[in-house]
């Protein structure tokens, strides 16, 4: 037990060295990383974002969420850092910031927004985060559990005492917690008044934030799935929630231009919902103009359009069928991709596909993923390569759904001419709204089909009640 103390108490000197003052708060923090390393660490989780996540392909936009990000940080603690502000091409609502300054916010979040002081609002808060250094002074104090609780379990001879200690560290860094939070709402709240915003746009947007968050919630339970929230929104409604008043009211107070009609302009043809580069569902069919695709899944299936796939799942989420790009095989035909895949052994029911352009193989593999049977098939098109997987969660329902996920992979098709418009997706555009006009009213124009009234309150800031005034600008989608 002795030779336990010593040793942690030595450890303890260690990882207590590593305490620094924030340059954002004054504290003294524990940190384990310096600044240079800080910024490397941003700089190389920034380049598996880059391919992992698609960039939003509007160099104009991106410019100008840029402008706005530089505004702020070059007012926040530290200026030095060479800030970078991206527009990340999904419908996801969210923003998130790496160590060293690299910031990134959705478009799906950047649809809700109405001016130029929320976009700010929501920059001046990930800021917040980076030089508060959050991310730094998470990634120590779960290194620091971590080495804490091996030390303990190598001397007791205890591998719990290590679980529990690392059960511990998990419990205090598990994502920002609220305390995080609320410092990178207070810290983003002086910078927007540092830059001349209205600090009071931190609490409005974290209400629209919060509405959109209410509305999700609601749409999950309605479909049977878990909601997905911004990580900046608590449980409280920013109108009743005293700490956040207080932590933005306590920052100088300025009015500010809230930049509305230069936003609305900004953003006048974003793409909302599934983008033209990504891929756009409608209905049962996938339209992937860039690639100039098209493939017609089972009626009643949920079709997710992730960056790196597109999944389809039956209603029962009884069977699922995947669909992915795979690396080119010179001179492999797609027999052979599939029997490579597979194995000789494993085939059954091998048949050829062809089309227009179109040259590929079917199987089914015998026993795939856990001894399950799958339907597979390789797809060469266009110097690409394409995989569909299809398989269920119980090997007796496969050869009741096999035959819809073969009709699925036998609809891969060049895309037609008559889709091309519907394959550019969905746009929010701007208009003015006329004396008496109701969001009913303007749903019923909408190329909204789901909660339209619903999307448009919330589009507009106006969930869950009120109309428009004459001659205000809304947005709507075509």
């Amino acid at each position: 037990m002795c030779r336990l103390l010593a040793i942690s108490f030595v450890l303890l000197a260690a990882l207590l060295s590593g305490c620094a003052v924030n340059p954002a708060t004054g504290n003294r923090d524990f940190v384990m990383m310096s600044e240079s390393d800080e910024i490397s660490t941003g700089r190389r989780h920034a380049q598996q974002v880059s391919q992992q996540l698609p960039i939003y392909p509007d160099k104009k936009l991106q410019a100008y969420v840029q402008r706005v990000g530089q505004r702020i940080a070059s007012r926040s603690h530290r200026p030095n850092i060479v800030y970078q502000f991206t527009i990340v091409d999904t419908p996801d609502i969210n923003a998130f910031a790496l160590p060293g300054g690299y910031i990134y916010i959705h478009r799906g979040l950047m649809a809700y927004l109405n001016s130029e002081a929320d976009l700010a609002a929501v920059l001046a808060h990930e800021i917040g985060h980076v030089t508060a250094r959050h991310s730094v002074r998470q990634h120590s104090a779960s290194f620091a559990t971590s080495v804490l609780g091996q030390v303990v379990a190598a001397y007791t001879g205890v591998g719990m005492a290590g679980d529990l200690t690392n059960l511990l560290g998990t419990a205090v860094v598990r994502g920002y917690g609220r305390e995080h939070e609320l410092e990178a709402d207070r810290l983003g709240a002086e910078y927007l008044a540092n830059a001349n915003y209205n600090p009071q746009a931190m609490i409005n947007v974290i209400g629209v934030l919060k509405d959109q968050s209410t509305f999700s919630a609601k749409k999950a339970r309605a479909e049977g799935r878990e909601p997905v929230s911004y990580h900046g929104v608590f449980a409280t409604h920013p109108r009743h929630d005293e700490r956040l008043q207080q932590v933005v009211n306590s920052v100088p107070q300025v009015s500010g231009d809230d930049g509305r009609e230069r936003y609305l302009r900004a953003i006048d043809g974003l793409a909302f919902g599934d983008s033209t580069q990504a891929g756009v569902r409608v209905g049962r069919d996938f339209l992937h103009k860039p690639m100039d695709l098209k493939m017609t899944f089972p009626k009643g299936w949920k079709i997710q359009n992730n960056p790196d796939s597109v999944v389809a799942l039956s209603p029962n989420e009884q069977a699922i069928l995947a669909m992915k790009l795979l690396p080119i095989k010179n001179q492999v035909q797609p027999v052979e991709y599939v029997r490579e895949l597979i194995g000789s052994d494993q085939m059954l029911g091998g048949h050829a596909i062809q089309k227009s352009q179109i040259k590929g193989y079917s199987a089914i593999a015998k026993s795939g993923f856990q001894g399950q049977p799958k339907r597979v098939a390789i797809i060469y098109y266009k110097g690409k390569v394409f995989l569909l997987v299809g398989a269920t969660k119980q090997s007796r329902y496969f050869s009741n759904y096999d035959p819809l996920m073969l009709e699925a992979i036998h609809s891969f098709q060049v895309l037609p001419r008559k889709d091309y418009k519907k394959a550019e997706g969905l746009r929010v555009r701007l208009t003015r709204a006329k004396r008496g006009e109701s969001f009913a009213r303007l749903a019923k124009r909408s190329a909204l089909t789901e909660y339209s009234v619903e999307q448009l309150r919330l589009l507009n800031h106006y969930y869950p009640s009120g109309e428009p005034k004459a001659g205000e600008w809304l947005k709507v989608i075509q």
